[in-house]
């Protein structure tokens, strides 16, 4: 019986990358693995307190796949920069290890509502650890967001 490799790789970490400034975009980084229990919670510093200028992205012995998204349609919110809480919670679930927020250009709960009347159709983008690359590209479907040669690409960006 022939597997399902999107069904096998799992996220274990959603890595902020930065932007690119020509687009406006900004690029992540999702790494998978085929073992979300094979992690090494010291060397990745992933138990400090805070994730932010602590938690580290795995090492490549660790990571399966490594898929780029660029996107200036939203912004996301990764655990590894949170500057309360160790990225051990997002290994646990105890919070998504990456999330939806308003663009940075808004600030404030109010623009959280806007956010949700502009999306009123779609639900947030939440990525849990350990969600598998099926259930990703799924989601990201829905904001017109397909994966094509290890990057997920905006649609109207493909040629046809």
């Amino acid at each position: 019986m022939k597997t399902d490799i999107n069904n096998e790789l799992k996220l274990i970490f959603v890595y902020e990358v930065g932007y690119n400034i020509k687009k406006d975009e900004k690029i992540y980084e999702f790494i998978f693995s085929k073992d979300e229990t094979n992690v090494d919670f010291e060397m990745w510093n992933w138990d400090l307190l805070p994730a932010y200028n602590n938690a580290t992205p795995p090492t490549d012995d660790y990571v399966d796949a490594v898929v780029t998204l660029k996107t200036n349609k939203f912004d996301l919110y990764c655990l590894s920069e949170s500057p309360e809480r160790p990225y051990t919670h997002g290994y646990h679930t105890i919070q998504a290890i990456a999330y939806e927020i308003p663009k940075e250009e808004n600030d404030g709960y109010a623009q959280y509502e806007n956010l949700m009347e502009d999306h009123e159709d779609l639900p947030l983008l939440v990525f849990h650890y350990g969600t598998t690359l099926a259930s990703i590209k799924e989601r990201l479907y829905v904001r017109n967001i397909v994966l094509k040669n290890n990057e997920f690409v905006d649609v109207s960006a493909l040629k046809i």
